[in-house]
């Protein structure tokens, strides 16, 4: 047997050896958030380096919230977090696709907004350690969430595959042996019913159980007459379960754990704005040609013409209206399971491993053009399976001066995207099946060499293979306009290779100078690995390709409490190298996106944090991120784009600031009003690469605000809250192709009230 005295050095080496190796910035992962004293702030520790550390003793930038503090703010949907943490966009938007719930994520300007299998995500996403390899069904509710991490910039040591942006790291409550009962209802604007629970604790001896679940229904907001239905709505359904083995006294655990995910809705919330009459190329106004008899397609824009139903004008133009006809809706199946395992092989080395499997199924579809004719119609058929397998080894020695952290990983992903097209003059097929690996091998040690200055360096050696069999064939053409003979190979039914070795450093020197005020700086380098473009006519010799993009990041920074512990303050500033920057584009040289390699681009900027407790029940917080991002060189062959274009969805500026106060009453519990403010510089929406005025989106602020009861027990809550007081309707995804001639915009729903119903034991 096992001593307790040795579980509680067990648990304090863990500690030690996490606070000296990579770290964050921030309302990192409370987690394990204690309080000193009651007006002073909490003690947040951090996951972000694969071990629990305290947010600030560790030298990196990092924002994160406990779940706590995601309910104080209202946040029930994971993109919410980018209304608080600085240089973060997290987006949903369809890119060039039906799907509904496709997470497009970039942290100091670097991320990816498309779904397609043959390119990656800029920012890796985790939950509970575990990877998740495609982005659809990547914007999801928070049903049991304990803690949410944002690390910025490249984790490519620790995290290696897909983080050169950064990492989202989210855990899920752990079963123990504390009994916990949890269960809330939301009801809101346009029928919102949100629905979760969650019931944890001990079934036996050293044996712990967890099961939690969620349904979040909310009618649509835009309409869809020719559809019979509103765009825009959610009805998602989710449970997730996990069982707890950890022996009293025992140096071994394990969590199995897994859950599901039905994600349907009408389709996302979209509309047509206009058209761009100077694209003579385009499909709308060979239509428009059609229409007017092979006439001239400028009578189609006439207001005589305005009722013509063969015409692509301005009867479609709309913010609230969509016209489609043509088959519109999503539907993903989402699945996971995993086995975490740990073994402390001494009192200062403890081995993990982490193995799972993640399963998606989706069908969806889009009349993208908004009307009653057959211009853009799009449908993918979209399955992905995922394996992955990581050991971890963590250790200290030299009395406690060293501390290290390595380990092993493999990930595997199979499926297909097969994307049926209808474009007007061609029906075809497109997309493909592909087949990847990831083998990779990584440490990291932190080495004291003084009391006060610590050295830490860090090295991953990744090779990342993939294969893909592009399935590629034209259906049928609209003559005189276009002929090729049906069955006509679009690329060649053979599968394309891309692969990749590559090695990435980090080494940070951090120093602290006192118990409460620390200062470093970190140079890291990240890689995201090249691949193939998905979307191609008319017919080439070859799959296009494009190159790995790679980035230098050079950052400094400070971290300090100070009044007694009631005031956390945080910085950092960051200048980055961009190099081969892949960028999905549209322009006229293709029908449809594709993805290249832009050239090179350099980003600098800083983050500041800032949590306050100054008293008397009152906690204030504020947050502001500059991202500075310019192209310095553009490869030959891109067009539309200039050396002063603007990257899209990223903000220059990106500000927040949030109040409020516990007020006491008595027996009868207490009431805590709470009110925040985002603000977001100009950018452009277009998904697809180029700075169209029409899809720029000035900057706007949102106000937030609720009030919360709490019964003096805090098991009954009842919560009243508005989000986007104002009505800021704003846009949030945009996109032209000068193939097809129009602008496809979507906008924030608006203002939304809500009341919520807690019970928590």
């Amino acid at each position: 047997m096992i001593s307790t005295a040795w579980t509680k050095r067990r648990l304090l080496s863990s500690a030690m050896i996490a606070a000296a190796l990579c770290g964050v910035s921030q309302e990192a992962l409370a987690q394990g958030a204690s309080t000193e004293g009651e007006n002073e702030l909490e003690v947040i520790t951090v996951t972000a380096r694969r071990q629990t550390e305290n947010l600030q003793s560790t030298p990196i930038s990092i924002t994160a919230f406990s779940g706590d503090r995601l309910e104080a703010q209202g946040i029930t949907q994971v993109n919410r977090i980018q209304d608080f943490t600085p240089n973060l966009t997290f987006a949903n938007i369809p890119s060039n696709s039906g799907i509904a719930s496709n997470a497009a994520v970039y942290i100091r300007g670097i991320g990816q907004n498309d779904f397609a299998p043959t390119v990656e995500p800029g920012v890796g996403i985790y939950i509970d350690g575990v990877y998740l390899g495609r982005t659809a069904g990547g914007v999801f509710d928070l049903i049991d969430v304990n803690s949410v991490e944002v690390l910025r910039g490249p984790q490519g040591t620790l995290f290696g595959r897909n983080t050169i942006g950064g990492a989202i790291n989210l855990t899920t409550v752990q079963p123990s042996d504390e009994f916990k009962l949890k269960a809330d209802i939301k009801y809101g604007t346009d029928d919102r019913i949100n629905v979760r629970g969650m019931v944890s604790g001990p079934i036996a001896e050293g044996i712990y159980a967890k099961v939690s679940g969620g349904l979040f229904s909310q009618d649509g907001y835009v309409k869809a007459p020719g559809l019979g239905k509103k765009l825009g709505n959610q009805d998602t359904k989710m449970i997730r379960g996990a069982l707890r083995i950890a022996p009293v006294d025992s140096r071994f655990e394990a969590t199995i754990a897994g859950d599901y995910t039905r994600d349907k809705s009408n389709g996302a919330p979209v509309t047509i704005s206009g058209i761009d009459p100077t694209a003579t190329g385009s499909f709308v106004t060979l239509q428009n040609v059609i229409a007017t008899g092979l006439g001239n397609p400028a009578d189609c824009l006439t207001p005589a013409a305005a009722a013509n139903t063969q015409c692509y004008n301005q009867r479609l133009f709309s913010k609230d209206t969509n016209y489609s006809t043509g088959p519109t809706f999503s539907d993903l199946e989402l699945w996971s399971a995993s086995l975490t395992a740990s073994y402390d092989l001494t009192d200062e080395m403890q081995i993990k491993s982490i193995t799972a499997i993640r399963r998606i199924n989706g069908t969806f579809a889009q009349d993208r053009d908004g009307s009653n004719l057959p211009i853009n119609h799009v449908y993918d058929d979209f399955t992905q399976k995922q394996f992955s397998q990581e050991f971890q080894f963590t250790g200290k020695a030299f009395d406690d001066r060293l501390n290290w952290v390595t380990g092993l990983y493999f990930f595997k992903e199979k499926g297909k995207d097969l994307n049926s097209i209808d474009f007007l003059v061609v029906s075809a097929e497109s997309g493909g099946y592909y087949d990847y690996k990831n083998w990779a091998a990584f440490a990291q040690l932190g080495y004291k060499l003084t009391d006060k200055l610590t050295l830490t360096g860090g090295l991953r050696y990744t090779q990342d293979r993939k294969d893909y069999l592009p399935d590629q064939f034209v259906k049928s053409t609209l003559a005189p306009f276009l002929v090729i003979p049906p069955g006509t190979r679009i690329v060649p039914l053979q599968t394309v290779k891309a692969d990749v070795n590559k090695w990435t450093p980090m080494v940070n020197l951090s120093y602290q100078a006192t118990r409460d005020f620390m200062l470093y700086a970190t140079y890291s380098q990240g890689f995201k690995s090249g691949g193939y473009t998905q979307r191609i006519f008319p017919p080439e010799p070859s799959l296009p390709n494009f190159k790995p993009e790679t980035v230098d990041s050079y950052e400094a920074g400070f971290k300090l409490m100070a009044l007694d512990n009631r005031l956390r303050l945080n910085g950092a500033a960051f200048y980055t190298d961009y190099k081969d920057m892949q960028l999905l584009v549209a322009d006229a040289t293709r029908v449809g996106p594709f993805i290249t390699n832009a050239g090179k681009a350099r980003i600098q900027g800083f983050e500041l944090e800032t949590n306050f407790a100054p008293g008397d029940g009152w906690r204030l917080n504020a947050a502001v991120g500059l991202t500075d991002a310019k192209f310095k060189q553009l490869d030959a062959g891109v067009q539309g784009l200039t050396l002063d274009s603007k990257f899209v969805y990223v903000s220059k500026w990106t500000v927040s600031a949030s109040g409020e106060k516990e007020i006491g009453l008595g027996d009868n519990g207490s009431l805590t009003p709470h009110v925040d403010w985002s603000y977001r510089s100009g950018f452009f929406t277009n998904a697809n690469g180029i700075n169209n005025p029409e899809l720029y989106q000035p900057g706007y602020s949102v106000f937030n605000g609720n009030v919360r009861w709490q019964s003096d027990s805090k098991t009954f809550s009842l919560t009243f809250g508005v989000d986007n007081i104002a009505d800021k309707k704003f846009r949030t995804f945009g996109d032209y192709q000068p193939s097809f001639g129009f602008f496809m915009q979507a906008y924030d729903r608006g203002r939304q009230y809500y009341v919520k119903a807690g019970f928590s034991l």
